[in-house]
């Protein structure tokens, strides 16, 4: 086969597409590109020759948002579409890596959003579909977590005890974890990578220039339902204050960030109310972390009064966390939900 490299100059200096044709659509899904292919763009009409011509880059953010005009459900489909493409380039990139931790990351991320986008599709595409493409992308991320989870963990030890003594438990505890993650990411076998690209080639396909037919109070419904969910879990979480409360309480929190985020171009009036989220998630994550390393430290066998020094300083940050997670979701979640839906809807339909 033949790539085709088109580079650009001008006022597209820098930008550069790869083409290759193929001769029938099922050698194209066995093809395996390299990694300096990048994200994959076919079906984004943005990208074609034509409209970099006329209407000049693509607005990289907006690559992930609703665009002018667009349809909320067709917006929603390409942005899922988009995001499989930019996991799918994340791991043929961890695949050539060296220390593969940042696209690991990069991948989960983008798998993530992929979830939450899906769930404002619920009732418009038959809920086979939705519920397949949602185990396709949890399963990918599964095959990604042990070298992300191990990174993490030595990140937040970190951040509660910087200047551990090398001859502590605590020293000695790190160097363990560094050990894992190392196993880890040895775990990244081309067969696993191979694995997780195809489920997430998946869903990218199944996406590219779909319409799932979904109206903007469909779109908006959905929105409101998350919304729901989140301010159920934050007065679950505010009660129990247990790790599995303000873990499930994170999930919703990133739903409504992450679907904030898409429709934003029509929801202007809701700008603060994402980027409170993404606080609010971000903080959430953290304090997850938190919890996950005390839960470790209990197994590593560390003297008694190097385990409560550690100990003690993993509850204070957590005590600090949580008081701020509290205040931020009170703040975040300050509307009735049937208010925010309605909001919503009339904002979604105005623009329509």
């Amino acid at each position: 086969m033949v790539a085709e490299l088109d580079v650009f100059e001008g006022d597209l200096a820098g930008t550069s597409v790869v083409e290759v044709e193929f001769s029938s659509e099922r050698a194209a899904r066995r093809f395996r590109p390299p990694s300096w292919f990048g994200r994959e763009l076919t079906g984004d009409r943005a990208w074609a020759n034509q409209s970099l011509a006329v209407a000049g880059l693509p607005d990289r953010k907006g690559e992930f948002r609703l665009r002018g005009g667009e349809d909320p459900g067709i917006g929603v489909a390409r942005v899922i579409a988009a995001r499989a493409a930019q996991a799918s380039a994340a791991v043929r990139r961890a695949d050539a890596a060296t220390d593969p931790a940042a696209d690991v990351h990069e991948a989960r991320k983008s798998l993530k959003k992929i979830r939450s986008s899906l769930r404002l599709l619920r009732g418009t595409i038959p809920d086979q579909e939705r519920k397949a493409a949602n185990s396709s992308c949890r399963e990918a991320a599964a095959g990604l977590a042990g070298a992300r989870d191990a990174t993490v963990k030595i990140e937040t030890l970190d951040g509660v005890a910087p200047n551990l003594p090398g001859g502590s438990g605590g020293a000695a505890w790190r160097r363990d974890l560094e050990r894992e993650a190392d196993g880890h990411r040895d775990d990244l076998t081309p067969d696993r990578l191979r694995r997780v690209t195809d489920l997430i080639e998946g869903v990218r396909i199944d996406f590219v220039g779909r319409d799932p037919g979904a109206d903007p109070e469909q779109v908006a419904g959905n929105l409101g339902r998350s919304y729901r969910r989140g301010r159920r879990a934050m007065r679950r979480a505010r009660k129990s204050e247990s790790a599995a409360d303000l873990h499930a309480w994170r999930k919703r929190a990133k739903d409504l960030r992450y679907q904030l985020e898409i429709l934003e171009p029509r929801l202007p009036e809701f700008a603060d109310m994402r980027r409170r989220a993404e606080e609010l998630a971000d903080k959430l994550g953290d304090l997850h972390d938190l919890d996950v390393l005390a839960g470790d430290l209990v197994g590593r066998g560390l003297g008694e009064a190097e385990a409560a020094r550690l100990r003690e300083s993993i509850s204070e940050a957590r005590e600090r966390l949580l008081d701020h997670c509290l205040r931020l979701g009170e703040r975040t979640y300050r509307l009735k939900p049937g208010r925010f839906t309605n909001e919503i809807a009339e904002s979604l339909g105005d623009a329509a």
